[in-house]
């Protein structure tokens, strides 16, 4: 292999990544169905395919005489930036935009060993085979040519990256913020059925205080009329005899009646205390509720603002999986995924 300048490695590796983009695509698009630009980036580049070539040109230099090491080299280096460009992906984004997770053999499902061999073969393939194609075309250009498309292509490839890059984050913000939401919207709900809870028992305290309240209150009336009645009836015969023990009898009875009236009278007062007890509950439990619309609201309006780049990341990743946010991932696919079936419907309408 011949020293190359550095902008033919970038235009080398431009290659590789187009190709890349090519096998990827092929294979998503027979799987899925239905034609898939695959990648991280829009444009027709995977950077995953163009790094590894070069790292497999690179570390494979000194074992060009024997093709066994050559593939064992290149499959060690490329399985490795192959994991760490995987893991680093994951910690960053919270999503896993390649997995490996039910193949044989995986490691935290970023390789496995299907793919490690897959690198071999392609390492044999790209330095014996595509090397020579692709250093015949570099080096039959002048190298002004090639840096001036460098410079060329180098411009949109960054502005993709950065928009592709800004695109995984605002997911990795949904992600995010959907299980807040989702967290918030559980500890809202067993709050309020706290509440509730709450305010029936309250409400139930008081109807039954209210009700014990009345029947007391009634029966000590009755009873005291009785007793009245019956006094009343004896102060007729006793009349001519004691008048005046009559009168003192009558205003101890009096009297004894108007402390029991009383009694039950402040036992009915306290229940002002309870209703408003009863009003506090209810307006937490009202503010409760507006809270948890209020965050419904910010999740669908993140949503919405981000809606259009998250939509093609996903659709350029449609194996992709979020084991971080599993349950959010989930939701955000899902409703992408019926978003696009109401456009479509709309359309052929």
């Amino acid at each position: 292999m011949k020293l190359y300048s550095f902008s033919q490695w970038v235009f080398i590796f431009y290659i590789y990544c187009f190709l890349g983009w090519l096998w990827e695509s092929a294979y998503v698009s027979i799987k899925e169905k239905h034609l898939v630009n695959r990648g991280f980036l829009k444009g027709p580049l995977l950077p995953i395919y163009g790094s590894g070539a070069l790292c497999v040109l690179i570390v494979t230099i000194p074992f060009r005489d024997s093709i066994p090491l050559m593939c064992l080299s290149g499959m060690a280096a490329a399985t490795v930036l192959e994991y760490v460009t995987g893991a680093v992906m994951e910690k960053l984004f919270h999503v896993r935009y390649w997995d490996y997770s039910d193949k044989f053999m995986n490691l935290n499902g970023h390789i496995c060993l299907g793919s490690t061999l897959c690198w071999g073969v392609m390492t044999v393939l790209v330095v014996d085979v595509l090397q020579v194609y692709v250093e015949k075309m570099v080096l039959y250009f002048d190298k002004g040519i090639i840096e001036a498309a460098v410079l060329i292509i180098t411009p949109f490839v960054t502005a993709d990256a950065v928009t592709s890059f800004r695109a995984a984050i605002r997911l990795r913000d949904v992600l995010l913020q959907w299980e807040r939401v989702s967290e918030e919207m559980q500890k809202l709900a067993e709050r309020k059925q706290e509440l509730e809870a709450a305010i029936a028992e309250r409400k139930s305290e008081m109807e039954n205080v209210f009700t014990e309240r009345k029947q007391e209150l009634g029966q000590a009336v009755d009873m005291r009329k009785m007793e009245m009645e019956t006094t009343v009836g004896g102060w007729k015969q006793e009349l001519e005899n004691a008048v005046k023990n009559v009168g003192e009898r009558a205003n101890e009875t009096l009297s004894t009646s108007a402390r029991e009236v009383s009694n039950r009278i402040a036992a009915i007062s306290e229940l002002p205390g309870k209703i408003a007890v009863l009003q506090e509950l209810t307006e937490k439990l009202t503010a409760v509720q507006e809270k948890a619309a209020r965050l419904a609201g910010e999740n669908e309006l993140l949503q919405r603002m981000s809606a259009k780049s998250i939509r093609g990341l996903l659709k350029r990743n449609p194996r992709a999986v979020s084991f971080m946010n599993k349950e959010a991932f989930d939701n955000v696919k899902k409703t992408v995924s019926e978003r696009d079936k109401t456009k479509s419907n709309t359309k052929e309408k």
